[in-house]
């Protein structure tokens, strides 16, 4: 395969608005809560599972 030519350009990376459960429980305290107080503001999106769907 042929080297590149040019180096490759990639769009810039966002603030992250959109959470899953499992990605918060990663987060450091006070992390965690910035991300929550923003989900509750409806600032940021709190992403569900399917099976907590199904089970409502």
């Amino acid at each position: 395969m042929p080297k590149r030519k040019g180096k490759q350009k990639f769009a810039k990376l966002g603030e992250k608005d959109c959470w899953h459960l499992y990605g918060l429980q990663v987060l450091t305290p006070t992390k965690f809560t910035r991300v929550v107080e923003k989900i509750l503001q409806g600032r940021y999106a709190l992403i569900s599972s399917r099976l907590e769907e199904r089970a409502q």
